[in-house]
């Protein structure tokens, strides 16, 4: 434990170090570039953002996409988690199959199938992200069910619980904690699909800023909208962590 807290205030370190650093070369010593924008321009710019990149709506757009995707998403598995918990079905070796595809095909390939399918639709892109966290948690969740201790479900069995509550008040309880873990890491991979799915795509969201800006080689928007992604990332995986430990803390 104390390792690990050495090692986060490490990082924050590390940050505060790159930042310093940003600020003293390409403000001072190297302010025209075409490598990092200038501090002072990249503050400036955000008023740009508001007004001629719809920053606002984009932001809300991309959020909304991922988090309503991933939320749903869990849910669907702790409701329908006795369905999937009991045994290999249908659904569930259909899902385990895509896994296979999955370590050869890159997600985003998927995705250009979607924007193919439906380039109009409004929707597609939620639909997309939502498949892919639901896919992702039921393969995770059927691998921990491999490593189960056995003595916690004898002992339900023992004083009469039934299978379903077995599955939901049992197994479910028993790898949530790992569900939380592996949200986290989903986390920054829906990011990245959604990013690369509205540049791709067009239309809203925060890819739209990132093709635009890449268009019109607006080095200073690009930048800005790399910062806001990346701290809407740390915020969510430290939300997600305290979650954790409100709700799963038993790990």
């Amino acid at each position: 434990m104390i390792k690990k807290k050495n090692s986060n205030n490490s990082s924050y370190i590390y940050v505060l170090v790159y930042f310093i650093l940003w600020v003293v070369l390409f403000e001072f010593i190297l302010p025209v570039n075409s490598i990092l924008p200038k501090p002072s321009i990249v503050y400036q710019s955000f008023s740009d953002l508001w007004t001629d990149y719809h920053l606002f709506s984009n932001y809300l757009s991309t959020l909304s996409g991922i988090y309503i995707s991933l939320f749903v998403a869990y849910f669907l598995m702790q409701i329908s988690c006795s369905f999937f918990i009991k045994g290999k079905t249908f659904l569930s070796d259909f899902i385990g199959s895509l896994n296979w595809f999955s370590k050869f095909l890159p997600g985003i390939v998927i995705g250009l199938l979607f924007i193919f399918w439906f380039p109009n639709s409004e929707y597609i892109e939620f639909i997309f992200l939502f498949v892919t966290a639901f896919t992702s948690i039921v393969i995770f969740v059927e691998s921990q069910l491999e490593d189960l201790q056995m003595e916690y479900l004898d002992s339900a069995r023992s004083l009469g619980a039934d299978e379903p509550t077995i599955s939901k008040q049992v197994v479910w309880k028993m790898i949530q904690p790992k569900i939380f873990l592996h949200i986290l890491e989903l986390n920054t991979y829906l990011w990245s699909l959604a990013i690369a799915f509205e540049t791709i795509k067009g239309g809203s969201g925060l890819g739209d800023i990132f093709r635009l800006a890449l268009k019109y080689r607006d080095l200073s928007a690009l930048f800005s909208v790399f910062l806001i992604a990346g701290i809407t990332v740390f915020i969510a995986k430290s939300i997600i962590k305290f979650l954790k430990n409100k709700f799963a803390f038993w790990s």
